[in-house]
């Protein structure tokens, strides 16, 4: 009898772990479908990356379309870059020592920087920076009303948008220039000369 009721209770258990391995089994064809799906998955998304490079590409050829003789312009390129940083550090110094500010110096200085980024604008990229400006709105297709700043503000802001063009990889090598570069750079550009205009009337208004 007991060995009746063993060999029931082992006959029970192997059924049990048969009909277990039998619910994991993978159906036949299963293994190649998931794998064409993964696939599938994998070329959407390249395709997808493409296309958004692609896109890209086409911003950076309306947006930053970088001058053709842009070598032959590097010293003059190379003059303004180096200005800029001289005309910023002054307006800090000017801000930052003494015993008053000098509100003449910093709008001097930002009237310079504006001049040499507007050329610098015209030496790097084949279209003027003014059109480009003018395209600067929200989604509604409004111009943006932005709250007056203060001189301290403009000079923060100002200083941030110099740092992150002096930085850019396009003086590195001026001949082979990624278009992601090309954009951000411009855009840096175009908030410089709009940063350092308001800079030099805020300024003037305080002498």
């Amino acid at each position: 009898m007991k060995k009746n009721v063993v060999l029931l209770c082992f006959m029970m258990v192997a059924l049990a772990v048969s009909y277990a391995f039998g619910q994991r089994e993978t159906p036949a064809g299963a293994g190649d479908k998931n794998l064409a799906e993964g696939d599938g998955i994998k070329m959407r998304s390249v395709e997808m990356e493409r296309m958004k490079q692609e896109a890209r590409r086409t911003e950076a050829a309306a947006f930053a379309p970088i001058n053709k003789d842009i070598s032959a312009r590097f010293p003059q390129i190379k003059e303004d870059f180096e200005g800029i940083q001289i005309s910023e550090a002054a307006i800090i110094t000017a801000f930052t020592t003494g015993k008053t500010i000098d509100y003449s110096l910093i709008a001097s200085s930002a009237d310079e920087i504006n001049k040499k980024a507007k050329r610098l604008d015209s030496n790097l990229f084949a279209v003027s920076a003014e059109k480009k400006a003018g395209h600067t709105s929200d989604e509604g297709g409004k111009e943006k009303i932005e709250k007056p700043k203060s001189v301290r503000d403009l000079i923060i802001e100002l200083d941030k948008a110099i740092g992150s063009f002096v930085s850019s990889k396009i003086f590195g090598n001026i001949k082979v220039i990624d278009f992601e570069v090309a954009i951000n750079t411009r855009t840096d550009l175009l908030n410089i000369l709009k940063l350092s205009e308001k800079l030099s009337l805020e300024a003037k208004d305080l002498k």
